[in-house]
């Protein structure tokens, strides 16, 4: 076999003019299929899985989706170049991943690599190469590898895959892979002594490694071939990394053999097992419990018990507070053990949690009164099904009982008046759903001497009963807006001098009570953007230019507590001195209709900024912290949006204090879930909606280019950078949130459902860009936002349109019309064998058009 062919750098053809070489280049078939034009776009929505979905302006726009739109959730390409790039769309990739490079994609400039199937400008791909073939018998690397005939490569992928270079003879790597795969972890010098081919067998060992690194990080299924070469060095890789362990139960088929090997490992290695990696053990273990007690045979109950006791004895490396935003997993797989009828492992989950309410500090103070509430939820639905005749648990007795049980325990060993102000604060909270609002007034039920902790405030801080009345909130969702009044823990208010403070008003605080379907889902997804927030300023370099700005965690924290109360009932931490930024935005003098605080006033004329809401609200010296404030939090906001899918962001659904912090709030929407009007509006104004949200006018007129280049997007690509190292950790949150809907709880709530597990892989590979190195991903970020930033005009256009009560009507004869198309669709789909496939042709142009009729109308009336 000949040697490839050398064909000179992409970068020798500079000397041709622009357009010769892009005209070369797009000839011999280089780039990706780019942005396309909206009247080339093809199919613009997926279609509704329901009904009733479409009734509800809901809309699934994940990965899944299989539309062929230029917006940030359509996916293309070949499967390989897919299983090549871990899942991350074409779409998503908005700028060249070169980590020198700053330059964002126009239309036609993207280029793939051959290696990764990342996208690149021309100037950071080498090559042309022309390679027929890199041997026979290569199915570890078959998605790894180029296709034969023209290759490019980035510069890493060069570096692990010298084509060109003499000595390289690329028709011996497939023989060198195989000789090496069995002998990959040994140190290089050994493997590469006495060989004719030398820069060949580097070149097979760089890959395997790297595909090593992209198995132990990703969250994708692994193939047969990268499953049995993984199996053979599974003691070797733990031993080397105890973190492959997560992955080999991620990814066992629990056969006989499998389970037993990671039984053995995990009781070898759990000693120095860190807390995240037990957390997703558990909850995996928990999951098969039962196919791994029948493998076992006898004793098999006993084995997972003792795996599931290993696994829980990590969990206590992690604080109260992480464990507290990971209750309802810990509790779902309680629920899979007792399901399983092994005993022992939900015990070891509820020892685990027991052992943080023995904790004295502030923050396990905090977690009792959430854990509290999160069994009293799961009494309560179990009471509920009870009543409507679900099968929820199966057959196993205890599956019924543990919840209730925990309960008492936990009331049980707590001090009594710990013990005390739980019982007085479940007793307050039901009196308020029922609106028996006279028993819950400060006087003359309850008073100081009968306070009670609320979960969702401070743990230092006790209700001493309602305020004033209640009143609902202008949003649609009509929570309850509650104003109680408080006491802080004297510590809390006394002076450096030791004295205590005497207030000078009576103490209050909000709360909100709010009732809705599809709220613990909402919970779960505010309780996983609590956990990625705490992960995040861990980061010690965030941590130093937090301190460099005289700012604390609390002074940017950018998410809240949910706490539920019921199967669909929760209470919500309620931020004083919030605003949304629809009221910032009016500039009205009389304080608009905020319901608590101080009236802020602003002069005739003067526009409603955010930076004059601040300025307004804030004294010379605390304006300059708040803009500091205003750009931590929305660097945050903007990274767990985008992680988290987070939709319907229209100005309501934005927060800010008056100290600066801006807040999402109302994950109703989430997942890549997104209103149907929110769509249509998108696709009319831009083509595609964009992947976040970000208010980027209003933001940089705030806080200026040099708070955005100092704090603003380093922030961004720090937080992103720590997000996706718990790639598997957040498919494991993302999937407890998916199965809390509605239409789950109808078939029994918290129970396993394996195509909603892929759907959460699929959605955790496309938005963490787990198979990226460090300085590709941070590259993705800043690019991928840097492209939202210019796609705000659909946004603005739906506020305004909100702000003029236009929308309504408007977006439901567009319902009415799309459910119409698409239920005409649906029902002819059941007539297709007895009408014949000419009629059923003329019925789905019928559907396609009254859709299409729909689109088009929206189009003109945005237009």
């Amino acid at each position: 076999m000949s040697s490839p062919c050398h064909v000179p750098d992409i970068t020798d053809l500079e000397s041709s003019s622009v357009g010769e070489k892009e005209d070369q280049l797009a000839a011999e078939g280089l780039f990706g299929r780019g942005w396309l034009p909206p009247e080339e776009r093809g199919k613009l929505i997926s279609e509704p899985e329901a009904e009733e979905e479409a009734l509800g302006w809901e809309v699934v726009a994940t990965a899944t989706s299989k539309c062929s739109r230029s917006s940030s959730f359509s996916e293309s390409g070949s499967h390989l170049d897919k299983a090549r790039s871990d899942g991350v769309p074409e779409d998503l990739i908005m700028g060249c991943l070169d980590s020198s490079c700053s330059r964002l994609f126009g239309p036609n400039e993207k280029s793939r690599c051959s290696g990764c199937g990342f996208f690149f400008c021309p100037r950071h791909l080498k090559g042309p190469w022309y390679v027929n073939y890199f041997g026979n018998g290569t199915p570890l690397l078959e998605t790894h590898l180029p296709k034969p005939g023209q290759v490019f490569l980035c510069s890493s992928c060069h570096q692990r895959l010298p084509l060109g270079e003499k000595g390289f003879e690329p028709q011996h790597l497939a023989l060198e892979v195989q000789m090496m795969k069995a002998t990959v972890l040994k140190p290089e010098e050994e493997m590469l002594e006495g060989i004719p081919f030398p820069l060949v067998r580097s070149a097979a060992r760089a890959l395997l490694l790297r595909l090593l690194e992209q198995l132990r990080h990703g969250s994708r299924n692994w193939s047969e071939a990268e499953k049995e070469w993984v199996w053979s060095l599974a003691p070797e890789l733990v031993e080397q990394d105890v973190g492959w362990l997560t992955q080999l139960f991620r990814q066992t088929q629990w056969t006989k053999e499998e389970t037993t090997l990671c039984l053995d490992l995990l009781a070898k290695v759990h000693a120095s097992l860190a807390g995240w990696e037990a957390l997703q053990i558990l909850s995996l273990l928990g999951r098969s419990a039962g196919p791994a007690c029948k493998l076992l045979g006898a004793g098999g109950e006993r084995k997972v018990g003792l795996a599931a006791v290993h696994a829980a004895e990590a969990l206590k490396a992690l604080n109260p507070t992480e464990i507290t935003c990971c209750l309802e997993l810990l509790l779902d797989t309680a629920q899979e053990f007792a399901n399983s009828d092994c005993q022992g492992g939900c015990r070891a989950v509820l020892s685990a949690l027991r052992h943080q309410t023995a904790q004295e500090s502030m923050a396990a103070r905090a977690f009792r009164n959430e854990y509290f509430w999160a069994l009293e939820t799961r009494v309560q639905a179990l009471a509920h099904y009870r009543q409507r005749g679900i099968e929820n648990h199966g057959s196993a007795p205890y599956a019924e009982s543990w919840q209730s049980l925990a309960q008492q325990e936990l009331l049980r060993n707590l001090p009594q008046e710990a013990e005390l102000g739980l019982l007085r604060q479940h007793a307050w909270v039901r009196h308020m759903e029922r609106g028996d609002y006279e028993c819950c007034k400060h006087e003359p039920a309850w008073g100081e001497d009968r306070s009670f902790p609320l979960a969702v405030w401070p743990p230092y801080r006790t209700c001493a009963g309602l305020e004033t009345a209640p009143r609902k909130a202008e949003s649609k969702s009509a929570p309850l807006i509650v104003r109680c009044r408080y006491r802080d823990e004297p510590s809390r208010g006394k002076t450096k001098s030791g004295k205590v403070k005497l207030p000078e008003r009576r103490k209050t605080s909000g709360v909100l009570l709010k009732k809705d379907p599809d709220m613990h889902k909402e919970q779960q997804v505010g309780q996983t953007l609590r956990l990625l927030e705490i992960l995040i300023w861990k980061d010690p370099k965030l941590q130093e230019l937090l301190n460099s700005e005289g700012l604390s965690f609390e002074d940017v924290r950018a998410t809240y507590i949910i706490a539920m109360t019921g199967p669909n009932t929760a209470m919500l931490e309620f931020i004083d001195g919030a605003r949304t930024l629809k009221y910032v935005r009016s500039g009205r003098l009389d304080g608009g209709s905020a319901p608590f605080g101080p009236k802020y006033f602003m002069t005739n004329g003067e526009k409603g900024t955010l930076k004059t809401f601040l300025r307004l609200n804030n004294n010379r010296d605390d304006f300059a912290k708040s803009l500091a404030r205003l750009a931590f939090t929305s660097a945050i906001s903007a990274v767990l949006s985008f992680v988290a899918g987070l939709g319907d962001r229209h100005h309501e659904n934005f927060m800010v204090t008056v100290d600066g912090r801006l807040v999402h709030v109302d994950f109703g929407y989430a997942l890549g879930k997104e209103p149907l009007d929110s769509m249509l509006i998108h696709f009319a104004v831009q083509g595609g909606r964009p992947a976040t949200t970000i208010q980027y006018d209003e933001l940089i007129e705030a806080v200026t280019d040099e708070l955005m280049e100092r704090i603003f997007w380093p922030v961004v690509c720090r937080a992103y950078l720590c997000v996706r190292k718990y790639p598997g950790l957040l498919v494991e949150m993302f999937y407890t949130a998916m199965l809390r809907t509605p239409r789950s709880a109808l078939k029994g709530h918290w129970q396993q459902n394996a195509s909603l597990w892929q759907e959460a892989q699929r959605f955790v590979a496309r938005n963490c860009a787990a198979g990226m190195s460090e300085p590709s991903a941070e590259r993705f970020i800043y690019s991928l936002l840097q492209h939202c930033t210019r796609m705000e005009r659909g946004a603005q256009l739906r506020d305004e349109l909100k702000g003029l009560r236009l929308g309504e009507k408007t977006t439901q004869a567009v319902s009415k019309a799309w459910t119409v198309a698409k239920t005409t669709s649906r029902n002819a789909a059941h007539e297709v064998i007895a009408v014949g496939p000419e009629a059923w042709q003329q019925l789905r142009q019928k559907a396609s058009s009254a859709a299409s009729t729909a689109l088009e109308g929206t189009k003109r009336l945005f237009s």
